[in-house]
């Protein structure tokens, strides 16, 4: 039997530096729910991006980043097209945390 590791997907455009993620790491660390940083190469649409890590996480929620830094957070049961959240890499924080609340199922920061 395989287990599968326990994280938020966060999935990114292969060209956005690594280093401009770390509010959103850091919103998801100060919330205590574990992810996992993942290239993609083949999309740079946000919500797609989002909704490819909810269906893939074990914890259904997923982010998405594309490559001009907007962001998605997703949860598997909703409709590809209808996103929990969207934001930007300015507000990373809020949105990691949010998205890890999502998983605890606290209420939002606004």
């Amino acid at each position: 039997m395989s287990i599968r590791k326990i994280h938020i997907l966060i999935l990114h455009h292969q060209n956005l530096d690594r280093k401009a993620m770390k509010e959103v790491c850091a919103g998801l660390e100060e919330e205590g729910v574990p992810y996992l940083l993942q290239d993609e190469n083949q999309l740079d649409n946000c919500v797609e991006l989002a909704a490819m890590a909810a269906s893939s996480s074990t914890l259904q929620v997923g982010i998405g980043i594309n490559q001009t830094g907007e962001l998605c957070v997703h949860h598997e049961k909703l409709k590809k097209e209808e996103p929990y959240l969207l934001g930007d890499l300015q507000n990373g924080r809020k949105v990691g945390k949010n998205a890890a609340r999502l998983v605890k199922g606290l209420p939002l920061i606004l």
